[in-house]
């Protein structure tokens, strides 16, 4: 727009009249090949004038340029919330296991998602998995402190599996009140003790599944947490 006093779309705007008319210059922020409209780059001149073919091109550039960032911050975002997987078992009981490291951002991630999770879903055991979980400070270890303190507030009993020789040395050597959590070595036995058996089934490929008295045990569980309350009143 050469004159924003003349064009037909900005001779009437406020902004205009503020800025005693001028040169407006704007170029799309597309994402996602080109497919989404993030917003217009603009550069504006107070004085009415035609902008060279440079300056196009500069513009151009630099919309293309942010719409890679933007692109490459989906993608980011699109990973970080992929790498909650929390595996449903039975209707109360789900695992998560953590891989690879776990940063601030990644760790604000898995809070957010794995308490939504428990809240909605009305889940009473939470087992974390932390054999794959890469250790390179005490941030870790806090955080995962704190995950499983969140989870108990909603009621849920966190299980912690998978623990290495490394990760418990580091548990202690933080002297967090994580060692007080429940531990087992494995998947397998934290089923085991949650009251799942693990059972031959009859059907043609004779894989083994787990079937078994998790009943009574929530049942259990939800009278532990009724009585609770009942004394503390």
């Amino acid at each position: 727009m050469e004159d924003l006093n003349e064009h037909v779309l900005t001779k009437g705007m406020l902004v205009t009249k503020e800025l005693g008319g001028g040169t407006l210059l704007g170029v799309p922020i597309t994402y996602g090949d080109s497919q989404n409209n993030y917003g217009t780059l603009c550069g504006i001149d107070n004085k009415p004038r035609k902008f060279k073919d440079e300056e196009r091109e500069l513009f151009q550039t630099m919309a293309t340029l942010l719409g890679y960032v933007i692109d490459l911050d989906e993608a980011k975002s699109r990973i970080q919330n992929y790498s909650v997987p929390i595996v449903p078992i039975e209707e109360g009981v789900v695992v998560l296991p953590l891989v690879g490291e776990v940063d601030e951002v990644r760790s604000e991630i898995i809070l957010e998602q794995v308490l939504t999770k428990s809240y909605q879903d009305g889940i009473d055991y939470f087992i974390i998995d932390v054999s794959g979980l890469v250790y390179d400070d005490k941030s870790v270890t806090n955080n995962l402190f704190k995950l499983t303190q969140s989870l108990k507030l909603l009621g849920a009993i966190p299980v912690l599996t998978g623990v290495r020789p490394d990760q418990a040395m580091d548990f202690q050597k933080n002297e967090t009140g994580i060692s007080d959590l429940t531990v087992k070595a494995n998947l397998k036995e934290a089923l085991n003790w949650i009251g799942f058996q693990l059972i031959k089934n009859n059907s043609t490929n004779g894989s083994p599944v787990y079937k078994g008295i998790f009943l009574f045990r929530k049942i259990i569980h939800i009278n532990y947490w009724f009585f609770r309350d009942c004394c503390y009143r």
